[in-house]
């Protein structure tokens, strides 16, 4: 009973524990361990930058830092009504490093952002972020929006990330990022944001929160594409086959323009001979037999210039068609994995409930003996009194006394 209340307290005192007032402050780690799903050119790579919005700067740190997927970055002083903005950049520039800035002249290209309000990751998100998905904003569309009145300052940030957070684990192709966000004294033992099962358990039970969002969307996330992975083959099959007919059909106007050059070409030696053999018998010149086999020379190499067209056009599409089951057995070997992985699951599902119903049935057998127990000392008792003997009760109450749990 004491482990559930001083859980129920953690639980309880979580919400504002880090920050008793608008005034407090405390200090944060930021990581942005991946990013997804963003349109990069040839040669160019992903950075992020986190900065906190109306905080003022020290003198001589004004730009940006811009750091690569996966490392940390300090938030000093932060309080409740703090909005930390996490922007995402593609650069080719290869001189960045870690904790580095970018070299001026080289400006980075936005990608994206997202806007992380203090107060909503308190009061909704149990005071933190653990490896989380969320939608990447266009850059600058909620200044643009500011600026023409359509944003509620005392909302809209708040729905705006819990909508990011809904709606990162299923929208598959949409830019994301996985992020974290903690107090410095929630970091690992390695003093990274990596929160292992040695911990003590009262800092199981205040990171729980955290942590199961993380695993409830990464599992909505695995099932989403698990169903694209499950449409896909079924798309590539039908284009495949559109492929495989028009390449046919293709082959097939290949096939019957070789026939009629065949026959053009026939019929033109045959003109040709028939009128060498007229010139020949009438003693004219034999310029003509010349201009015709000159044409008859022609067509062939035409002819031979078909075949071999035609014979790339069979081997392309062999290829393609050799890609395609390639691809189709991949995807259904991916299939059936997750098939056996679900019947794993559903089969420890049904060893525990069968567990839980043994304990139940358990738990009934011996709440009859207690009442037969019971039923037992009620009757010597009485018998005791009936035959006029002095009996005490303190073994009877410290029967009464003891109590099955009743669930």
């Amino acid at each position: 009973m004491s482990d559930l209340l001083s859980t129920l307290q953690l639980l309880a005192g979580g919400r504002e524990g880090c920050f008793e007032s608008a005034a407090t402050k405390v200090d944060a780690v930021a990581v942005c361990h991946e990013v997804r799903s963003v349109a990069l050119s040839p040669g160019e790579c992903v950075v992020v930058s986190f900065r906190v919005l109306n905080q003022r700067q020290p003198v001589g740190s004004s730009a940006e830092r811009y750091l690569a997927p996966g490392e940390q970055v300090n938030l000093k002083s932060l309080q409740l009504d703090s909005v930390v903005l996490m922007s995402v950049w593609a650069t080719d520039d290869s001189r960045i490093a870690a904790a580095k800035l970018l070299e001026p002249g080289a400006p980075p290209r936005p990608c994206g952002e997202v806007r992380i309000p203090l107060r909503h990751l308190v009061s909704k998100c149990d005071y933190a972020l653990y490896h989380s998905w969320v939608v990447l904003d266009s850059p600058g569309l909620n200044d643009s929006f500011a600026s023409i009145g359509l944003l509620d300052s005392a909302q809209e940030p708040g729905e705006a990330f819990q909508q990011a957070l809904n709606n990162a684990p299923r929208q598959l192709f949409q830019p994301k990022a996985c992020i974290s966000l903690c107090k410095n004294d929630d970091l690992g033992p390695s003093g990274q944001v990596l929160w292992t099962a040695d911990i003590p358990r009262k800092d199981r039970i205040a990171r729980w929160g955290p942590l199961l969002r993380s695993q409830q969307q990464h599992v909505v996330m695995c099932t989403a594409q698990h169903l694209q992975g499950a449409q896909a083959p079924r798309d590539q099959r039908a284009q495949n086959s559109h492929q495989v007919r028009g390449l046919e059909e293709q082959a097939a106007e290949q096939a019957r323009e070789l026939e009629a050059l065949k026959e053009q070409l026939r019929s033109q030696q045959a003109k040709g001979l028939a009128a060498g053999r007229r010139r020949d018998s009438e003693g004219g010149s034999s310029e003509e037999a010349r201009r015709q086999r000159e044409l008859g020379e022609r067509l062939e190499q035409e002819l031979a210039g078909l075949r071999e067209e035609l014979a790339k056009i069979g081997d392309e599409a062999n290829s393609k068609i050799e890609a395609a089951n390639v691809r189709i057995r991949a995807l259904r070997q991916e299939r059936d994995d997750a098939v056996r992985e679900v019947e794993q699951e559903n089969l420890h599902l049904r060893k525990v409930q069968e567990t839980k119903e043994d304990i139940i049935s358990e738990k009934v057998k011996l709440s009859e003996q207690k009442e037969a127990l019971l039923k037992i000392v009620e009757d010597l008792h009485q018998t005791c009194i009936g035959a006029g003997l002095s009996m005490t009760t303190t073994g009877r109450k410290s029967i009464d006394v003891f109590k099955f749990p009743m669930s």
